[in-house]
């Protein structure tokens, strides 16, 4: 499995670029190093190569792969970083080769997710993410223990065997952590549940990562969730109830940051994790304006989301840090219809927040929610049901209970819930 620290070791680092990636060759260098640094581990040199195809054996040429063994023995270092996604073959290889560890992008995000899982649950994420990775690679393992060939009833050899026990128990341990995950995700479903059934819609945070997100959750809730400048600082989902004075009750969730290129491993094994993101009321997409690619990280998280099937939640740009620029002033941004689309704010000096909060709660204004339920005739519920003008439709069971299926906005809803508290119990 993935290691999961490499706080004392130091590495060569291998950037590849192809011609038509080369506008973006400085930004995707940058954040691997901030990927590196956030991992522990410390760059020495850095290899650049500029490529118009990949080496099927090495990933790199034949030149620049003997040029990172002269700088692995001058620097004595124990790892190599890749700037890119390497095949289970040309990981083998190349650790054959130059006698170090090899980790390439995935599997140093792997590594990162590893370190900063707290929970339970996200504990469970990482590790079932990190056994489909090294699942993968596993055949290389072997590739030393040569398949026999013998007469009548011989099969295989040593290394047949040994692969297949060892996929055996792989999938053992991957279908019993998905077990464990599957009961989790039922959990959170009857919370989810619980929170519909209440008329609390759901507003989750999401963003590219060191976008601000905790920052701003900190900030609206009051709480103290973990911050730094360092990518994936948040793994773990957070969710906080926010009552404010004349604005819509909501929960808001703070999810894992997105980054480019995530692997598909990961969203594959966070998928519970993201659902809070897939089935939230609206989107609050926070925005690094600060950072000069803001508008490709935009379209990064529109891809990823879009990939997750997020496709009719509403939501609204939060444009973070706006006290990094110049003669930018907190302000809303609306649609030709009038409906708010951008924010823009400072959560760390707290600029703009009350403008963010009146967007949020004018498009949770028209969040409609419909319910079937199901009263005596006598109860004065009905009558005041009737008066709202929220009944669509309506028929009698018998002489004591009536079923009525009701259409009406989560604003109304939440209050006729504080004054009747056996609300929720009609719900059929």
């Amino acid at each position: 499995m993935c290691d999961s620290g490499y706080s004392a070791n130091q590495s060569i680092l291998v950037h590849t670029f192809f011609a038509k990636e080369k506008q973006n060759e400085n930004f995707n260098l940058q954040e691997f190093l901030s990927l590196a640094s956030t991992a522990g581990v410390e760059v020495l040199e850095i290899l650049t190569s500029n490529c118009k195809t990949c080496n099927a054996k090495y990933f790199i040429g034949i030149g620049k792969t003997l040029e990172l063994e002269r700088m692995i023995r001058n620097n004595s270092v124990s790892i190599v970083l890749f700037n890119c996604i390497l095949s289970p073959h040309q990981e083998r290889n190349l650790m054959c080769l130059l006698k170090c560890k090899i980790i390439d992008r995935n599997q140093l995000i792997l590594n990162i997710f590893a370190q900063r899982a707290r929970t339970y649950e996200g504990k469970l994420q990482v590790k079932l993410a990190q056994l489909r990775h090294l699942n993968s690679r596993l055949v290389h393992e072997w590739s030393h223990l040569e398949r026999q060939k013998g007469g009548i009833g011989l099969r295989g050899g040593a290394g047949e065997m040994q692969l297949e026990s060892d996929r055996r128990l792989l999938r053992k341990e991957m279908n019993q952590i998905l077990l464990r995950l599957k009961k989790i995700e039922n959990q959170r479903e009857q919370g989810r549940r619980h929170r519909v059934r209440i008329g609390v819609p759901t507003v989750s945070l999401v963003g590219y990562t060191n976008a601000g997100k905790s920052t701003l959750f900190n900030t609206m809730t009051a709480s103290h969730v973990y911050t730094s400048s360092k990518l994936f600082a948040t793994l773990d989902p957070t969710s906080r109830r926010i009552v404010y004075k004349g604005v819509h009750d909501i929960i808001l969730t703070d999810t894992v940051g997105f980054i480019q290129n995530l692997p598909r491993g990961l969203i594959s094994s966070f998928q519970a994790t993201l659902k809070e993101t897939v089935q939230a009321t609206l989107l609050l997409h926070v925005v690094d304006v600060a950072d000069e690619r803001f508008e490709q990280n935009i379209n990064t998280v529109h891809c990823i989301l879009s990939n997750l099937n997020v496709h009719n939640v509403p939501r609204i740009l939060v444009m973070n840090k706006i006290d990094q620029l110049k003669k930018i002033v907190p302000r809303i941004d609306r649609d030709n219809h009038g409906r708010p689309i951008r924010v823009w704010i400072s959560a760390q000096n707290n600029l703009g927040l009350s403008l963010l909060l009146q967007a949020i709660n004018e498009l949770l204004s028209n969040y409609m929610i419909s319910y079937e339920l199901r009263m005596p005739i006598s109860n004065g519920l009905c009558e005041k049901l009737y008066k709202l003008q929220v009944v669509k439709q309506y028929w009698v069971e018998d002489h004591n209970y009536i079923r009525l299926k009701i259409y009406l906005s989560s604003i109304n809803w939440g209050r006729l819930l504080k004054n009747n508290k056996l609300l929720i119990d009609y719900i059929v």
